[in-house]
């Protein structure tokens, strides 16, 4: 588990991505409402797919960073405290 403290759930991002996301949902079910137009339902789809992923990648990318400065810290405390010859 990366320590650091990282917004999650209340990041602008987080808003963007399931507002997408929701939106994606509610073009694809007006299909029903309009008839035959099955693109609707293809554009809501993919809408929410994208934001889904979008969202997640970067996550991966804030975490892996976090992970890689907490790498940085620790290699250098143990440095500082390994003997010194």
């Amino acid at each position: 588990m990366v320590k650091g403290s990282t917004n999650g759930k209340a990041s602008s991002e987080y808003v963007l991505a399931l507002v997408g996301m929701v939106g994606g949902m509610v073009i694809a079910s007006i299909e029903g409402f309009q008839g035959e137009s099955s693109w609707l339902t293809l554009a809501g789809t993919l809408l929410s797919a994208i934001c889904g992923a979008s969202y997640t990648a970067s996550r991966a990318k804030v975490k892996a960073a976090l992970a890689g400065a907490q790498a940085v810290a620790e290699a250098g405390k143990q440095e500082a405290n390994s003997p010194k010859d």
